[in-house]
């Protein structure tokens, strides 16, 4: 496969937490189609083959519930401050805040890896039918 029928994995994450951002901005609660969604994004400007549209599926899907963890866990010394009198023995709890995010975004990441995977499949029917 030649590097002209191969797009910008990089560019295809991002444009898939894109499209899961902004249809989570606009208020449709499509559940998780809204993944499916972003992963056919990615996977069709991955092209090249059907585990790179799965891997630039799962990686949008991850990146979000990552950035999330990472916003939390740079809070993280503010949050002590106002809820370790309120939680009293369990303050020390508060450190794990950030891996909720992440871990919930395993499910998304898994149907943003299917969409990634149909939209391959997407690209290559287009493809095989401009020739």
């Amino acid at each position: 496969m030649s590097s002209e029928e191969k797009g910008s994995l990089i560019a295809a994450v991002f444009a898939g937490t894109a499209v899961s951002a902004f249809i989570g901005m606009i208020g449709l609660a499509l559940g998780p189609l809204t993944d499916v969604i972003a992963g056919i994004v990615a996977g069709y400007i991955a092209k090249g083959s059907m585990g790179r549209g799965a891997l630039a599926g799962f990686l949008s899907g991850m990146l979000g519930g990552l950035l999330l963890g990472i916003a939390i866990a740079m809070l993280l010394p503010f949050l002590h401050i106002y809820f370790s009198k309120y939680l009293g023995p369990l303050a020390p709890f508060l450190n794990l805040l950030p891996l909720i995010p992440i871990l919930l975004s395993i499910k998304g990441a898994v149907f943003s890896a299917i969409g990634g995977i149909l939209g391959y499949l997407i690209y290559r029917y287009f493809r095989g039918h401009r020739a």
